[in-house]
């Protein structure tokens, strides 16, 4: 424990990694007898480590065993103090809410309460609406018009069963998306977006996220052949019956969180890259064309992708008592947290090292992309949404062949 809590002291995170850091502490915790027995027991960090999650006091006393006024006791002995929401102006929130709409233009009042959550940022529902309309007027009132269609859904608890899929919606450029949801909670395991769709692809995104969060009891997939390692791995570690199959109109809990994804990550990159195809920029037939668009591209969707299932993760539920999905998956679940913190903050990470074999075609060598990861930076904000960064890697590439 004494060493997590070093570990995030050196090495600053989202509050998104931070919450996963306090579960896995508190996990741990649960498991102690020595400490459940008797109040005197429950340390001032007990406490704060289920107020960070963002359970209420009754709620927060409940998982302690303990009554209300003797929680309010010890706060008042610890001198912890509980502060609802937070202390930020109307000018303030509207630049943050702003600053969310430019990376996801098509979210909701809910999902931005999800985004503000995962920045640490509480505030009451009436002034995020009435933000939202000084900020996206227009945007607001079109999704009034968009109403889902809920049907009845019902998993005994987490980790009983992940859906898992893999979404299309930019084949066109040779990317895909998979994604993983615990049926229960609509905890996101894993998302990511990957230049091919191999079984290997899948089985190592599966293999990390059950080193984070535990095995499932099951797994739902369809039948596609992407998913036959995962298939094999299941069936050893939990039994034949652990795998089930059939048509993706029957994967409800995936198949419900693709309509946000394509809303949210789809319906921003594919104009982007419908745009660059009209001015004769892209082909998508040409190899090195699809290179420098992976290249730059990949990183800026994973970048988007790990904020919205942070966002997505801290988004409130209306139907189970506006409990967030984190809060669903580790209130009732008997797995212990993850080891480690997850991957480094998206608004800090610097380009990863890049070698020839991460692409399926380069027509550099493994020097030559060292030297290209060295002048461009994927995610840097070049203020035309990357296409000025992938000219420069078209350019890049061309002067390397040209001396060549």
């Amino acid at each position: 424990r004494e060493a997590i809590m070093t570990d995030i002291l050196k090495h600053p995170r989202t509050k998104h990694q931070l919450e996963l850091l306090v579960l896995e502490i508190f996990m741990f915790s649960l498991f102690d007898s020595d400490k459940r027995v008797g109040t005197t027991l429950i340390s001032k960090e007990d406490i704060e480590r289920l107020i960070f999650l963002g359970t209420t006091l009754s709620e927060t006393a409940s998982i302690l065993e303990i009554s209300r006024p003797t929680l309010y006791k010890l706060m008042r002995e610890y001198g912890i103090k509980h502060q609802k929401f937070s202390d930020i102006s109307d000018q303030e929130l509207d630049e943050v809410i702003r600053a969310i709409k430019s990376n996801h233009p098509h979210v909701g009042e809910v999902m931005l309460n999800g985004h503000l959550r995962a920045r640490n940022i509480i505030v009451q529902r009436h002034r995020l609406r009435d933000s939202v309309q000084r900020v996206d007027f227009a945007g607001a009132q079109s999704r009034r018009t968009s109403a889902v269609q809920r049907r009845t859904y019902s998993v005994p608890f987490p980790n009983y069963i992940w859906h898992i899929d893999g979404n299309h919606k930019l084949i066109r450029w040779k990317l895909v998306i998979h994604t993983a949801i615990d049926g229960y909670s609509r905890f996101l395991t894993f998302l990511h977006c990957s230049n091919n769709n191999r079984a290997a692809t899948v089985l190592d995104l599966f293999r990390k996220a059950v080193n984070k969060f535990g095995w499932p009891m099951h797994i739902r997939t369809d039948h596609g052949g992407e998913n036959v390692l995962i298939w094999e791995d299941m069936r050893v570690h939990k039994g034949v019956s652990s795998v089930l199959t059939g048509s993706s109109v029957h994967n409800q809990r995936v198949e419900r969180f693709n309509r946000d994804l394509n809303c949210n990550c789809r319906n921003v990159y594919a104009p982007i890259f419908y745009e660059l195809e009209s001015l004769n920029m892209l082909d998508v037939d040409n190899p090195t064309d699809l290179f420098c668009l992976h290249y730059v591209y990949i990183p800026r969707i994973n970048c988007t992708l790990e904020e919205f299932q942070a966002a997505f993760n801290s988004h409130s539920i209306s139907s189970e008592g506006n409990k967030t999905p984190v809060q669903l998956f580790t209130q009732n679940t008997c797995f212990p947290m993850p080891n480690s913190a997850t991957c480094a903050s998206v608004t800090e990470r610097s380009p990863e090292s890049r070698q020839s074999s991460d692409y399926l075609f380069t027509p550099l060598t493994d020097q030559d992309l060292q030297e290209l990861s060295a002048n461009v930076n994927p995610l840097e904000n070049d203020g035309n949404q990357g296409k000025t960064l992938y000219q420069k890697v078209q350019e890049f590439i061309y002067n390397k062949l040209a001396t060549g």
